[in-house]
């Protein structure tokens, strides 16, 4: 998705501080309801209900960080400002659309890979001032065929897909217009 690429886009944000001090703000209020459509078309993908959850066992995954609803909304979804470079990668989206639930995001990631447990055992680790290791399960491989049979996986992107072009260029335009108001400034 690196299409439209923004050089230096850190001094342009101090330069819009320098010139007129909450500019920045202003800029990332505009970014942020430009992001509207896409943040709303994921909450509206996003199962109600639990997805894990099931009939034989009804009360399954309701506590704990991976719990449905429980420290985060399962809707939560956050649009953020990035200006600094990644460590890892050479191209670091400057706006970032993140469901905030961990469970949510595990619902939508599960299944995509092939579900095969890769080794027996675990790598060895810490614990209690020892090193310990145990034997993988096959809990995950169960959890999958579970979501992909309620078709309750893979649903943020495909939500997302369609508003994604316009929301590209309505955060590129922003930033133009002040980018613009630097330049003019600065001529």
């Amino acid at each position: 998705m690196a299409d439209d690429v923004v050089y230096n886009a850190k001094a342009l944000i101090a330069d819009l501080e320098a010139l007129k001090p909450g500019m920045k703000n202003a800029m990332v209020k505009e970014m942020r309801k430009a992001a509207i459509p896409a943040t709303s078309a994921i909450q509206a993908a996003i199962p109600k209900t639990n997805p894990f959850e099931s009939k034989i066992r009804p009360i399954l995954n309701t506590r704990g960080r991976l719990g449905w609803n429980v420290k985060t909304k399962a809707d939560a979804v956050q649009t953020k400002l990035r200006t600094t470079a990644s460590k890892r990668t050479a191209v670091t989206s400057l706006v970032r659309i993140i469901v905030a639930s961990p469970a949510t995001a595990l619902a939508d990631v599960a299944g995509k890979g092939s579900g095969e447990v890769r080794n027996p055992t675990t790598k060895t680790y810490a614990y209690k001032g020892g090193t310990r290791t145990h034997r993988t399960t096959t809990q995950g491989r169960w959890m999958i065929r579970h979501l992909k049979s309620r078709n309750a996986s893979n649903f943020v992107y495909p939500a997302v897909e369609k508003s994604l072009p316009m929301v590209k260029q309505e955060i590129k335009l922003i930033l133009e217009r002040y980018a613009a108001k630097v330049n003019r400034k600065l001529n």
